[in-house]
C-alpha cells in the first residue's frame, strides 16, 4: 500500500521563528475499471484523528451533488480551547524542539517479514466479554467496548510476543497508551466539530505476569477503566507531560503498546457518492508497538482491528485470539474463570 502514500512537503523554519508545517497532502490513485484509493498523510501537529475524519465527511457530502444534507462546517475557534495550565508554550516548544522526520510524519520502511493483518470482533463477542468483566469486577459500573477490546488484544500481543516470552523470568512492567477525546466531555464544552488537537493520554502499566495470567484480561481492563475515569475528572492533570510521551514509544519497545484509531471516528460513514469505502487502513501501524481500532463496515456493532506483526507472531496471535474467543462463547457470565 505504501506506493499509494503522498509524501508532505519539507517542513522550513524562517528567519523571524516562525516554523512552516505542511498540514496535509492527498494521492488518488486510479485503478482502471476497478476503482480508487484516497490516501491522506496529515501531520498530527496540524489536528487529531477525529477532526481529520470530520474534515473527510465534510468533503465527502459536498461530492454528493444531488442531496442537501451537508454535515457540519469544522469549527476552527481557538478561543473554545480553555489552557488553565498555560499549555500552550510547553507544547510549542516540544513541537520547535522535535526532530523534523517526527513531525513529517514519515512511513518508514517496515522488515520483509512484517504482516499486516485486520479482523472484526463481533458485537456478540464484545457482548460477553463485557459481562464478563462486570461480573468480575461489579464495581466497575460503565464497561466500554474500548475497553474490553483494549484489554483482549493487548493480552493476545503480550502472549504471543517473542520478546516477552525471552523475557518471561523478568516480571517487567508493561505498558499500554492510549487517547481521551476531551470533546466527549461534558463539563469542557468543546463541540465535536472542533478541528485541533483535542486529546490527553492514559498509560497504564501492568505487571507481565499478571498480564498474562488467568484473569489477564479482567486486569488490563480494570486498569485501563480506572485510567480512563481518572482522565475524565481532571483532564488537566499532568497535561504538560503529554508531548514527552511519544518519546517513550522509542526507548521502552516491546513494553509499551500504543493503540491508534477509535470506533468513534466512524471511518466507513464518508460517502463521496459510491457509497460506504470497501477498506479504510491506519497505514502508519506498521510495527508490533501499535494497534489501530475503527468501526465495521459491514457488522453493525463490531470493531475493526488492526495488527502488524512477523509471520511467527502473527500465526501464534492468532491462535490465541481464536482460543480466547471459541472459549468465552462456550460460557456464559457465571463462569469468568475459563480465560485469561
Amino acid at each position: 500500500m505504501y506506493p499509494f502514500v503522498p509524501e508532505l512537503p519539507q517542513t522550513i523554519a524562517l528567519q523571524d521563528g516562525t516554523l512552516l508545517i505542511p498540514p496535509m497532502a492527498i494521492q488518488v490513485t486510479v485503478f482502471p475499471n476497478s476503482g480508487f484509493t484516497i490516501c491522506i498523510n496529515f501531520s498530527h501537529v496540524v489536528t487529531d484523528g477525529k477532526a481529520f475524519h470530520s474534515f473527510i465527511k465534510f468533503w465527502s457530502s459536498l461530492c454528493r451533488s444531488k442531496e442537501n444534507n451537508l454535515v457540519a462546517l469544522p469549527l476552527h475557534d481557538r478561543d473554545i480551547i480553555q489552557d488553565p495550565n498555560e499549555l500552550n508554550p510547553i507544547f510549542l516548544e516540544s513541537v520547535w524542539n522535535s526532530p523534523r522526520e517526527f513531525i513529517m510524519n514519515p512511513i518508514y520502511n517496515v522488515p520483509n517479514d512484517r504482516v499486516r493483518h485486520r479482523f472484526v470482533l463481533k458485537r456478540e463477542q464484545v457482548e460477553i466479554l463485557k459481562r464478563l468483566v462486570y461480573t468480575k469486577y461489579q464495581s466497575l459500573l460503565h464497561v466500554s467496548t474500548f475497553v474490553v477490546t483494549c484489554a483482549l488484544i493487548w493480552v493476545c500481543k503480550v502472549k504471543s510476543s517473542e520478546d516477552d516470552i525471552k523475557s518471561s523470568g523478568n516480571d517487567e512492567e508493561l505498558y499500554l497508551s492510549f487517547w481521551v477525546d476531551c470533546r466527549y466531555l461534558a463539563e469542557l464544552k468543546i463541540p465535536l466539530t472542533y478541528f485541533g488537537n483535542c486529546l490527553v493520554n492514559g498509560i497504564v502499566g501492568i505487571k507481565r505476569s499478571k498480564l498474562v495470567g488467568q484473569n489477564g484480561i479482567f486486569e488490563a481492563a480494570a486498569a485501563l477503566r480506572s485510567k480512563i475515569k481518572e482522565l475524565q475528572s481532571g483532564p488537566y492533570e499532568r497535561a504538560e507531560t503529554l508531548m514527552s510521551i511519544f518519546s517513550k514509544f522509542a526507548t521502552m519497545g516491546h513494553r509499551m503498546t500504543g493503540i491508534a484509531g477509535s470506533p468513534k471516528l466512524d471511518a466507513y460513514e464518508s460517502d463521496f457518492g459510491w457509497g460506504k469505502p470497501k477498506l479504510s487502513e491506519v497505514l502508519h501501524v506498521n510495527s508490533p508497538e501499535l494497534v489501530s481500532l475503527s468501526d465495521c463496515r459491514d457488522k453493525e456493532g463490531g470493531i475493526e482491528v488492526g495488527v502488524a506483526f512477523g509471520r511467527a507472531q502473527m500465526q501464534k496471535f492468532n491462535t490465541i485470539l481464536e482460543e480466547i474467543l471459541a472459549n468465552i462463547a462456550l460460557h456464559d457470565h457465571e463462569k469468568v474463570q475459563v480465560f485469561g
